[in-house]
């Protein structure tokens, strides 16, 4: 389209021909997403082959191309100790995450477990809860020291704690829990989808349930499976939260705290190896999104869905029936439950302490009353509600335009610009914030230090997850509505006000709900980009529980997660109400 309308003002064509708000906008929106997704990415792959000199931190000729950066962050032999612990931590969270959000989906879609229906809400609220507060929860439960289940260990006469916290299996744990409810979402939709026939085939032959389950059903899900597994993969490789409560401080580094160290610990800023491991992850996480495509350009192999009805059948559990439900809802506990509760209990106390007479005693509101009367509590509260809100709502209009662009006026090239919409996924969240700390370092345009800075990467880290969400809407919407109301008389925007944002409006709420809240927990970006004068929530709780404020952190906690649960709530009741008027 863009091309298009240049070349239709080369031709002579007039000028209200050639500038009509269609063109503008397809124009407008593939520049922004260009520039938000490709030169941030470029400048960190230029300069990670140029010297990085104070005050000249980005160098734009064609000469002074050097390795050193690499040669300096491998001079030191535990750097490639610090890739091997991020690709075990990759791998571990990854394969719990399968564990728990697979098993959970294959019982609520395809078994008669029981409270299948609750099951989709309450998988829906661990979302809600920031892996760093998980992450600190269980520091609280699993300590060597003073950890709540290892002093009750120790109680009952045992020598050594229980579990360590400060392990890579802990970290696998607490990482893989909290990817766990999307892995479930996921998998959900494609048990939910899948043709029984063939494992009824199956039974007709005389297979057994086990075999049936590993040689066909598993077998149908490979692209499912490895497609979820792949973007679990590369979420571990970009956490940073989790490793650096878990693991910092016992000598586990992973590449995202190294690059978080470098850049924000080291008393001067370390740009050459945060140049370094920033492209090594963006590297690992583009292979991983190459071989994700692979498996889903291969998936009508193992199509069963077709023209033909089917009703799938549940498989009876019969005995086992209660032990599934069982397994569930310890999902539940472990996952949500049981951390949200040890930092309720924190959040009543002075200091953090085992449960007991005394402790009850000493039960107050003051954590609550101090949060509330602190100035930096309040700043964070506003920063983080403009942030998020912004985000929210902007990141989908902007998606909604990109899906529209590329679903409804298929011009030429409108797959570059879905290719570039996409492009942030393959690169890892801190790595990203360093690419903008760059490229506002260079181009002095005043947002750098500000709260647009994040706006903007922000913007372009969740616009992948945003047209996700607005593709499917788009998509769903008839061409011949947009023609009636242009046959009209009504322009390009009256169109978009009036026809298609109000039909995809359930979309767009479900969507701006889940970036609000991945915008208002992602530490990330946030952790590298942050001021003292932005000061965002999921940064505010790491500061204090660095201070060692550990019921602050609690209170923080659970307001934090009654606001978003209630958020989320009145938000998707109001999905609901827009989808039924839609429909009527």
């Amino acid at each position: 389209m863009a091309s298009r309308a240049l070349t239709g003002f080369l031709r002579g064509e007039k000028w209200e021909q050639v500038f009509t708000a269609r063109n503008i906008i397809v124009v407008l929106a593939t520049a922004l997403v260009a520039f938000l997704a490709a030169v941030p990415i470029f400048f960190l792959l230029w300069n990670s082959f140029k010297p990085a000199l104070p005050g000249h931190l980005a160098d734009f000729s064609l000469n002074n191309f050097t390795l050193s950066h690499f040669r300096e962050a491998y001079s030191n032999p535990d750097s490639i100790g610090y890739l091997g612990n991020t690709l075990l931590f990759a791998a571990g969270s990854m394969a719990v995450a399968l564990f728990f959000g697979g098993s959970i989906a294959f019982l609520v879609e395809r078994t008669n477990t029981p409270f299948r229906n609750a099951i989709y809400g309450l998988m829906f609220i661990p979302l809600v809860m920031p892996g760093m507060l998980k992450a600190i929860s269980w520091v609280l439960l699993l300590s060597p020291s003073v950890g709540l289940l290892n002093t009750l260990w120790k109680s009952l006469g045992f020598a050594g704690p229980l579990f360590n916290a400060y392990s890579i299996p802990a970290m696998w744990w607490v990482e893989g829990l909290s990817m766990s409810p999307l892995t479930f979402f996921l998998l959900g939709a494609a048990f939910r989808s899948m043709d029984p026939s063939l494992e009824e085939a199956a039974y007709t032959s005389g297979a057994n349930r086990a075999t049936t389950l590993f040689r066909i059903t598993f077998r149908m899900m490979a692209p499912a499976l490895a497609a979820v597994a792949l973007l679990m993969f590369v979420r571990g490789l970009e956490s940073m939260d989790v490793p650096l409560i878990l693991g910092a401080g016992r000598g586990l580094m992973v590449y995202s705290t190294q690059i978080y160290i470098a850049l924000r610990v080291m008393p001067e800023p370390q740009y050459g190896q945060a140049f370094v491991f920033s492209l090594v992850l963006m590297v690992l996480a583009f292979e991983g999104l190459m071989f994700y495509q692979r498996v889903l350009a291969r998936s009508e192999r193992y199509a069963t869905v077709t023209g033909k009805g089917y009703r799938p059948r549940l498989l009876n559990l019969g005995k086992w029936r209660g032990l599934t439900g069982a397994f569930v809802f310890f999902f539940i506990f472990v996952g949500f439950i049981l951390p949200l509760l040890v930092l309720l209990w924190s959040s009543f106390l002075l200091y953090f302490q085992f449960p007991s007479r005394e402790a009850l005693a000493s039960f107050s509101l003051n954590n609550y009353r101090d949060l509330f009367a602190r100035r930096d509590f309040l700043l964070m509260i506003r920063n983080t509600a403009i942030l998020a809100g912004i985000v929210s709502v902007g990141g989908m209009l902007l998606a909604t335009v990109v899906s529209w662009i590329v679903i409804r006026l298929k011009p030429r090239g409108g797959r570059v610009l879905d290719v570039l919409a996409f492009l942030p996924m393959s690169v890892p969240a801190v790595a990203m914030a360093f690419s903008f700390m760059i490229v506002f370092l260079y181009w002095k345009v005043g947002i750098y230090g500000t709260i647009w800075i994040m706006v903007l990467a922000y913007l372009i880290r969740f616009l992948p997850t945003a047209t996700r969400f607005t593709h499917s809407g788009v998509s769903q919407i008839h061409k011949e509505l947009e023609d009636a109301a242009a046959t009209s008389g009504a322009g390009f925007v009256t169109v978009m006000r009036r026809i298609l944002i109000p039909l995809i409006l359930p979309t767009l709420i479900s969507g701006g709900l889940y970036v609000f809240i991945l915008a208002s927990k992602v530490f990330e970006m946030a952790a590298l980009l942050y001021t003292p004068d932005t000061l965002v929530l999921s940064v505010y709780i790491f500061q204090l529980w660095t201070y060692g404020s550990t019921p602050l952190v609690g209170a923080l906690a659970v307001l934090m997660v009654i606001l978003l649960f209630v958020m989320s709530v009145a938000f998707r009741k109001l999905a609901q109400r827009r989808a039924m008027v839609a429909e009527a």
